[in-house]
């Protein structure tokens, strides 16, 4: 089991957004230094009233903070981008982490983001796979020519080449039976995105095997997982925070329910024991954990990544 940092790039409409990529980089560097193994952060636009840091450019910078870990985009919105600009950006940060990158990627659904974009949302899925052809097309260099539905490469030979062969690792993102067959027909990872727990990804994991199956293709090795995750030695503590920070919506019985179903909230022993679901139910072999929420000091998401790395990651690696 590999430990992943999700960056948060969202924050408050008052947060000093110069502090926070300060803090991120902190994090980034405690992360590092206690043994996770992969930094990755989604994307959004438009995000009022939230302040965003975009995701390239915020993941290529933390990249110098991150020592060997991998950087990964979770996920990127591809059908609101050029292939060509994204598969020129992602060989570039594939080289600058020496074939350390691997790109999440899905649709997103946001109306306003694809507006703004001119993208016909209708068209998204389409869109996305053609995209997916073009990038792995540039990737493999040399000579190149392509005329699809929506872009167009002029015969040209392509040059931007990333360090991996033939391409970067691809995780494909999306909860609905589309997306999940579409991972499995494409035979890339699937990344199931966030914080459902175990039940629901029973059904969509037998999903996605069936379309491996399907289509001839073999198992990859990765399957990442994610969810909230909130440590303390203390578990009233530990409980008490996350329910303001997590789970304010709902009342302590309540909250505390879902925290054993949903969320990893607790002691670190605790952190070990719902590890170990997702490993033995699911096989997961990465769990990249969301740590912070609007509101949350530094002190209590660096506590969180301390208490992972030194008294959970040993015990389920």
């Amino acid at each position: 089991m590999k430990f992943g940092l999700w960056v948060t790039a969202n924050h408050p409409a008052d947060a000093d957004m110069t502090q926070v990529f300060h803090d991120l980089a902190e994090q980034v560097r405690l992360a590092r230094d206690v043994g996770f193994s992969i930094v990755t952060s989604g994307q959004h636009y438009l995000t009022a009233p939230s302040q965003r840091l975009q995701t390239l450019p915020l993941l290529a910078r933390l990249a110098a903070d991150a020592g060997d870990m991998e950087i990964g985009t979770s996920v990127l919105l591809l059908p609101l981008h050029n292939p060509v600009d994204i598969a020129e950006q992602v060989a570039t940060l594939d080289v600058m982490t020496n074939g350390r990158f691997i790109l999440g990627l899905g649709l997103g659904n946001v109306d306003i983001e694809y507006q703004a974009f001119g993208v016909d949302r209708r068209r998204r899925a389409s869109r996305f796979e053609e995209s997916l052809e073009v990038m792995k097309l540039l990737w493999q260099g040399g000579e190149v020519e392509f005329q699809g539905r929506y872009f167009t490469v002029p015969k040209t030979t392509a040059m931007a080449i990333p360090v991996q062969k033939p391409y970067p690792r691809l995780w494909l993102g999306g909860g609905s039976e589309a997306a999940i067959r579409r991972a499995g027909r494409l035979g890339h990872v699937w990344f199931p995105g966030g914080g459902g727990g175990i039940e629901p990804l029973l059904p969509q994991l037998a999903i996605y095997h069936a379309a491996l199956s399907e289509f001839g293709n073999p198992a990859p090795d990765d399957f990442p997982v994610s969810s909230w995750v909130y440590l303390s030695e203390d578990l009233e503590q530990a409980m008490s925070e996350a329910h303001h920070f997590l789970g304010a919506q709902y009342d302590r019985e309540e909250f505390e329910r879902r925290t054993q179903t949903q969320l990893i909230v607790g002691t670190p022993e605790q952190g070990v024991e719902r590890v170990r679901e997702y490993q033995e139910r699911l096989g997961a072999t990465y769990m990249i954990c969301r740590l912070q929420a609007a509101g949350m000091a530094q002190e209590q998401v660096l506590r969180t990544i301390r208490l992972l790395g030194e008294r959970v990651l040993p015990e389920v690696q």
